[in-house]
C-alpha cells in the first residue's frame, strides 16, 4: 500500500509543474501583447511591491528617456532610481545604457535600471558596470518573470493540500491484542 501512495505524489507534482509552465507561458504572452504604457504601469506596480516609495510612471512624452522613477531605501539613505522599460524581445544595446545614464541628473537620481522582455548585448552589459560611472542594473525577461512571480504581479499563488494515508499508523494498532474484540 505504501508504494502505491508514494507513486501518486509525483503525479501531483508533475501536474503542478505543468500548470506553472503554462502560467509562465501565458504571462510571457500577455507581457508581449501589452500596451507599452500599461507595461510601464505594471513595472511601477512591481517596484511598489518591491518596497520602492514615491513610484511615478512618467508621461509618454517629455520623459527624458525615463519611464518610471522611484525611491528605495539603501541602509539609512533614500536613493532615487530611474527605470527605462523596453517591451521588446531582442537584445538592448549600449546606447540605451548611455541614454539612461545621461538622464540621471534630470531626476536627481544616482542609479538606473533597464528592464526588458529580451536580453542585453555584451556592450550593454559592459557599459552598465563601467568603473566610475553611475551604476545601471539590467533586468532581462527571465529575471522580470521571476520578480513578477515573487511579488505576485499579474499572477497569484494557490496552496493545495495533499493528504496521504498513513498505513503505518493503522498497522501498529492492535498488535498487542491477543484476540480482536468484535464488540466495539
Amino acid at each position: 500500500m505504501r508504494d502505491e501512495r508514494i507513486g501518486r505524489s509525483p503525479d501531483v507534482a508533475k501536474a503542478a509543474a505543468r500548470h506553472n509552465t503554462e502560467t509562465d507561458e501565458m504571462l510571457k504572452q500577455a507581457l508581449a501583447e501589452m500596451d507599452p504604457y500599461a507595461f510601464e504601469q505594471m513595472i511601477g506596480d512591481l517596484l511598489s511591491a518591491m518596497g520602492y516609495q514615491d513610484v511615478e510612471v512618467t508621461s509618454a512624452t517629455g520623459d527624458k528617456g525615463v519611464d518610471v522613477v522611484g525611491v528605495i531605501q539603501m541602509g539609512i539613505t533614500d536613493v532615487t532610481e530611474v527605470i527605462q522599460v523596453k517591451r521588446r524581445r531582442g537584445n538592448i544595446g549600449r546606447p540605451v545604457v548611455d541614454g539612461l545614464r545621461g538622464a540621471l541628473p534630470y531626476h536627481k537620481a544616482i542609479r538606473g535600471t533597464i528592464i526588458t522582455l529580451g536580453g542585453f548585448s555584451s556592450g550593454c552589459k559592459e557599459a552598465a558596470v563601467f568603473p566610475g560611472a553611475a551604476p545601471i542594473t539590467l533586468i532581462d525577461g527571465d529575471q522580470l518573470l521571476k520578480l513578477l512571480f515573487k511579488h505576485e504581479i499579474g499572477v497569484s499563488k494557490r496552496e493545495i493540500a495533499v493528504w496521504d494515508f498513513d498505513d503505518d499508523y493503522f498497522a501498529d494498532r492492535g498488535e498487542d491484542d491477543e484476540e480482536p474484540n468484535d464488540n466495539i
